[in-house]
């Protein structure tokens, strides 16, 4: 494949992604880098990942602009790993509760996040993110809801709560071209990281998948069931904060006291609009999409978009 001297810097975490000169916004400008030295061009030569609402991008100022810049797109399907191991990632703190001395499971766990971002070539669901939505959606939602990989090509779905505390990550695999989950008996269930690296006296306490989102942003929150439906729904519906429950039953008034003040649309997937209607009446500023309510098929409402 023909590489160009620019390129826009590929995704490899949240430091690779840097303040917007033009809205500046954090998290969101890529940098062009010159490939033959590595280094970045300069700071505000780049591109701003907000399309709609900022739209800037500053391309290499030097020759032919549209043969200096590398089509990124066709990076994701480089098999080598995204990861760089002397790249020095902000971590979230951990959150749980052990019968162990708390720093070796609490160091453990940190050590499997930052490893786990990485490697989105063979995670099914980014491949069908970067396929159905496109290389800049794909990397957007990787990073706002710091989406992990595992060596089986399961998609890691940290929960970090509303105090950047990660509670634990579920790990569930997903067809590349479909975007369904994998089932069957050569496919493993849903497991979780805690126990799949086998952490001694760690007791799970779920949060909201996508609750560390609520911080600094005070747009109305919208609460799926699968963490994936909430990803999918942050790209087609980005008027809301997307978070997801892990489960039908997974909803409670007591999980929901952190949105306390918050504007809440509830969106159950079919045949849970009963249950999740009764959890709702107990919510104040707290309503339910009725666009399901009568479904039957287990559908959501990422399959509805």
């Amino acid at each position: 494949m023909k590489t160009y001297r620019y390129t826009l810097q590929p995704y490899k975490g949240r430091n690779t992604r840097y303040t917007c000169p033009q809205c500046g916004h954090k998290n969101v400008f890529v940098r062009y880098i010159d490939t033959t030295t590595g280094e970045h061009l300069a700071e505000d030569t780049g591109r701003c990942n907000r399309e709609q609402q900022c739209g800037y991008h500053m391309p290499p100022k030097s020759g032919n602009t549209k043969n200096q810049i590398l089509n990124t797109k066709k990076q994701i399907l480089n098999p080598n790993p995204l990861s760089n191991p002397k790249k020095q990632i902000q971590q979230p703190n951990i959150y749980h509760k052990t019968n162990q001395p708390i720093n070796q499971s609490t160091s453990q766990l940190k050590a499997i996040f930052k490893n786990s971002l990485c490697c989105y070539p063979q995670n099914g669901l980014a491949q069908y993110l970067y396929h159905t939505y496109g290389w800049q959606a794909m990397e957007r939602v990787l990073d706002a809801y710091r989406i992990g990989s595992h060596t089986d090509g399961s998609t890691i779905f940290w929960q970090i709560d509303a105090q950047q505390r990660i509670r634990s990550g579920k790990l569930i695999q997903y067809d590349a071209q479909t975007g369904h989950r994998i089932k069957g008996t050569d496919t493993p269930p849903v497991r979780w990281v805690h126990s799949v690296h086998k952490l001694q006296g760690f007791t799970l306490h779920q949060c909201f998948f996508g609750e560390h989102l609520l911080r600094n942003n005070n747009l109305p929150v919208a609460i799926a069931e699968s963490e994936k439906t909430a990803v999918i729904a942050s790209i087609r519906m980005p008027q809301y904060i997307w978070m997801a429950t892990g489960g039908i039953r997974n909803l409670s008034v007591q999980k929901c006291s952190i949105l306390k003040g918050r504007q809440i649309i509830l969106f159950p997937d079919a045949g849970a609009w009963q249950y999740w209607n009764s959890i709702a009446t107990q919510i104040t500023l707290c309503s339910i999409s009725h666009v399901l309510q009568h479904h039957t098929d287990g559908s959501d409402i990422a399959d509805y978009l």
